[in-house]
């Protein structure tokens, strides 16, 4: 059997924990030794994990902004985060070169490894690269598994190929999600995700930084993940997650307020106006009212949430 799934549920979080901190070539770990760390041009990071014929992947979230340097900014919010978070309000498909180079890694170890079995793990940006990733497998044999963490569902970004794609992959994928913490926007129907919705059975936290870095996860002593069926809770979220976005879309198509094509040089620009449009513009509506991580607008909480995707 291999290591991976001999892991529990609190190891595997564990273990994607691990892709936050520093682990040179030839770091032991639980499921192999580090072979390979990447850290691609446009701020995709990696470890590659080796241990007989298993090959383990762990997809590096995004630093915060206390902790990230002006390289880290440039790459992971203006290059990667924020026009994610754009083209899933706007409804447009552009796809930020940190996913596709996460697509043409895994790819290309596929094809280095052939036979061996791999398993990906991320939280955060490195759930939304290694969902990337995921849907361009055209081969789905050397896949085992999958374990995606408080990372937006980009489901509407794909095309309809890589759709039927992601369909096929739902027994290999789990992606966990806690409904309080305010970076998993998108997940508006457990069926259109890329992989089988794992529900977090988790209180609400004072502070959403806690809560999108596993705070609200709790384990009994066997390690496993205390999970729960959909709720009335979780399809009034997924009501309004479904306005919002709506309503987003509606408001990105008014040409007295927002320019008919969107700028692709964020660097510059960022295009921050627009999200803040909208979201002054969600704030008159008060089905929105309860859920605080869409609604606030002033710079200091801001910052606080943004101080890791």
């Amino acid at each position: 059997m291999d290591l991976n799934e001999q892991l529990t549920d609190r190891q595997r979080v564990q273990l994607t924990q691990l892709s936050y901190t520093e682990m040179p070539v030839g770091t032991a770990t639980q499921v192999g030794v580090v072979i390979r760390d990447v850290h691609a041009p446009d701020g995709m990071r990696c470890f590659v994990i080796a241990h007989n014929q298993e090959m383990t992947l762990l997809f590096k979230g995004s630093y915060g902004l206390k902790k990230g340097s002006p390289e880290t900014w440039r790459n992971e919010w203006l290059k990667t985060n924020l026009p994610i978070l754009e083209a899933m309000l706007t409804n447009q498909r552009r796809i930020p070169s940190q996913l596709k180079t996460a697509a043409i890694l895994l790819q290309d170890l596929l094809r280095k490894y052939r036979g061996y079995n791999f398993y990906l793990y991320g939280h955060s940006l490195g759930a939304i690269n290694a969902q990337y990733a995921l849907v361009k497998v055209k081969r789905l044999t050397q896949l085992r598994h999958a374990y995606l963490y408080e990372g937006p569902n980009i489901w509407n970004l794909l095309t309809p190929e890589e759709q039927r794609r992601a369909r096929k992959l739902w027994q290999r994928v789990d992606i966990y999600e806690d409904i309080y913490d305010p970076v998993t926007l998108g997940i508006t129907d457990s069926h259109r995700m890329i992989g089988r919705l794992q529900y977090v059975d988790s209180p609400e936290l004072a502070s959403k930084i806690d809560q999108h870095m596993w705070g609200g996860y709790r384990f009994d002593q066997q390690g496993r993940l205390k999970t729960k069926e959909i709720d009335e809770r979780f399809l009034q979220e997924s009501q309004r997650q479904r306005k919002f976005l709506a309503t987003a879309n509606e408001l990105s198509q008014l040409p007295a307020t927002f320019p008919e094509k969107i700028p692709h040089n964020w660097e510059q620009l960022i295009n921050r106006d627009l999200i803040i449009q909208i979201k002054r513009k969600v704030l008159s509506n008060h089905d929105f009212g309860s859920r605080q991580n869409f609604t606030s607008t002033s710079n200091s909480e801001e910052r606080s949430r943004n101080h890791r995707l």
